[in-house]
């Protein structure tokens, strides 16, 4: 009698493939980035696996929070999302699933699904549905894009404005 499990053992190889696995984990992360001896960001995760590979990435599966500060060191603007990805080499993010952006000084906050951070262009952007709260209106459209601290944004096709009134 002869006997082959090929094919299981293929199968196994498959998902114990050394690029499947994450080459670092970290939980509880907390970073902080500099340029000229000033804070530039503040990261924090739950999780963060890093993989390593053709095209290394690092995962965030748990949510990601990112805090932009200013000159003075003051937070300017913040991204929360409760999924991102973050490639490395190309040095764009991706963060997905109830994605807020707020800008504290002009007071405005955008909602979206899916929204990508290209740190070389300085720029973020979506293709999907988005909200933008302004102190005396709401916003809703399809795509939009700004620079990274959410300063100037456009909203590539506006689909709805709704306009608030403060009745004190």
């Amino acid at each position: 009698m002869l006997f082959s499990c090929e094919r299981e053992t293929q199968a196994v190889s498959k998902l114990t493939r050394i690029d499947s696995m994450p080459a670092m984990t970290v939980k509880n992360l907390k970073v902080k980035q500099s340029e000229r001896g000033m804070i530039t960001l503040e990261l924090s995760a739950p999780l963060l696996r890093a993989y390593e590979g053709k095209d290394p990435y690092t995962e965030f599966p748990n949510g990601v929070h990112i805090t932009f500060f200013d000159s003075l060191m003051q937070p300017k603007s913040e991204l929360t999302a409760g999924y991102g990805v973050s490639y490395d080499s190309r040095r764009v993010m991706e963060a997905k699933n109830n994605v807020v952006i707020r800008n504290f000084n002009k007071r405005e906050q955008l909602n979206t699904e899916k929204l990508t951070w290209d740190e070389n262009r300085k720029r973020v952007f979506t293709d999907e549905f988005v909200k933008i709260t302004q102190v005396d209106k709401i916003i809703f459209g399809q795509g939009m894009e700004s620079d990274e601290l959410f300063d100037n944004w456009v909203i590539r096709n506006v689909t709805g404005t709704l306009y608030v009134t403060d009745r004190k």
